[in-house]
């Protein structure tokens, strides 16, 4: 505010200086020019007279000039006595002037401005420039030469007020300087005005930035209008919003691992307490429990392998290995894997593909995420079901669907189903061996080479997976 009233001032100053100088300089200019005609006139008419002496005739023009144009004329012989004088003042005294020094001394005309009121230093030039004693009063005095043939014989002075211009210039500095408070004033009560417009979403965005400090994730910023203020109101919110979406899914994720780790442990422990207080033990009873302690290891491998998956590919640190390969070939490779799985569970695999199609991927992480898919579907399938894979272009992408005839996913479910941990049936996903990481695992993959994973379901119907990966581009 202070800077906004500051360069106002020094605007205002600018402009007021420039305004009155160039003011003053038309209206002082137009005054000597109109002095100089009245005495170049006036001049020319008294050389004879002031030669030959007809003080009559010489007093009788310039009392005429001083009443026709209300200013004072006198009349200086080249010795620089005054031989007419129109308040008859100064007859027959020497004029003491630099302006008619001047002209005496060869100039044909001079210009001076005095203040000729009782502020004025000199006594004498107040008395013989002034109109009226003891008014202050600025006057201009104006000399020009008098000529009688090619001879300068004296030299004519013309006094005529200046006053009016400098109160005329007064005025103009008072009315600058009252337009000036009043815009300073304006100023002031904008610069108040826009100071809490801005400060006022600035300290609530600092107020939010506070709480969130604290530990209150949940902050949020008013939004008002469409400005800079509430782009930066939106922008927070939105970082605000994804903060605690990421510390809620830190939250679960690790609400859900130590649940999913406990599991296991507490089976061992039961298992192992089992043994240890067994007495006698029965070898075939130890062998079934050490089978059981075994299959609960596994699965807490699989878990903490998921885990660090996970883990690597959240910091960045997983990179891939990229090649151009034949999905054809991947695909092929996966279903004939996965076919005795299939055949073991009564369940008819097929493999549909219509053209070659390659890209450029990590070849291992896609086993992985084909595997994972079509595992699933093999899981979820009754005894007597059909899984297809299909491979098809579609524009620059290749689709990959894989489809079930199983027990399907609930609608309320489906949004849920790449969630880390999250299990349409627990019970049901233990018992196949899922950690409830896998299709997390998989999208993540599938994103990393730029592609896109969806599942549609019908309950009892089956579900399609659908997988769309970039096509190698030609170069």
């Amino acid at each position: 505010m202070l800077s906004y009233l500051l360069i106002i001032v020094v605007a205002f100053s600018a402009v007021a200086v420039s305004l009155i100088q160039l003011v003053g300089e038309y209206f002082f200019n137009q005054r000597i020019r109109d002095d100089q005609r009245i005495a170049e006139t006036l001049s020319e008419q008294i050389g004879e007279s002031l030669v030959s002496l007809d003080m009559d005739t010489l007093y009788a023009l310039v009392r005429g000039a001083a009443e026709e144009n209300a200013g004072r004329v006198l009349v200086v012989d080249a010795f620089g006595v005054v031989q007419a004088d129109t308040l008859s003042q100064l007859s027959g005294t020497r004029f003491y002037n630099q302006e008619v020094a001047n002209v005496l001394a060869g100039a044909e005309s001079d210009y001076g401005f005095y203040d000729t009121g009782v502020s004025g230093n000199n006594f004498w030039l107040r008395s013989a420039l002034s109109f009226y004693e003891n008014v202050s009063s600025m006057n201009g005095l104006y000399a020009h030469a008098i000529h009688h043939g090619d001879q300068a014989v004296g030299a004519l002075v013309y006094i005529a007020t200046v006053q009016e211009i400098y109160e005329n210039l007064h005025s103009i500095q008072w009315k600058i300087l009252s337009w000036l408070i009043v815009v300073a004033a304006l100023v002031l009560i904008l610069s108040l005005f826009v100071m809490r417009i801005f400060t006022r979403p600035i300290g609530e965005l600092s107020e939010g930035i506070r709480k969130m400090t604290g530990g209150d994730l949940s902050a949020r910023v008013n939004v008002r209008g469409r400005n800079e203020f509430s782009e930066l109101a939106r922008a927070f919110n939105s970082m605000s919003e994804k903060i605690e979406a990421l510390d809620k899914t830190r939250s679960q994720f690790v609400s859900n691992a130590s649940h999913e780790l406990k599991t296991p442990l507490s089976t061992i422990k039961i298992l192992i307490e089992t043994l240890l207080y067994q007495d006698p033990m029965d070898p075939a009873m130890v062998k079934d429990f050490l089978g059981d302690v075994n299959a609960e290891i596994d699965r807490l491998n699989r878990i903490v392998s998921d885990l660090l998956t996970l883990v690597n590919m959240d910091s960045g640190g997983m990179k891939l290995n990229l090649a151009e390969m034949r999905l054809n070939t991947l695909l092929e490779e996966q279903v004939k894997r996965l076919l005795p799985l299939a055949r073991e569970n009564g369940i008819e695999i097929n493999l549909s593909m219509k053209e070659e199609i390659s890209i450029s991927g990590d070849s291992l992480k896609l086993q992985q995420v084909i595997y994972n898919v079509i595992d699933n579907a093999i899981k979820y399938t009754p005894r007597g079901g059909e899984v297809e894979t299909t491979l098809t272009r579609s524009g620059k992408r290749a689709v990959i669907r894989i489809s079930d005839t199983g027990i399907g996913i609930p609608a309320e479910d489906l949004p849920h189903i790449f969630d880390r941990f999250y299990r349409v049936d627990k019970a049901r996903s233990r018992a196949t061996g899922g950690t409830g990481l896998g299709l997390s695992i998989v999208k993540q993959i599938v994103q990393m080479h730029g592609g896109d994973i969806r599942a549609s379901s019908a309950e009892g119907k089956g579900t399609t997976f659908e997988i769309e990966l970039p096509l190698q581009q030609n170069p």
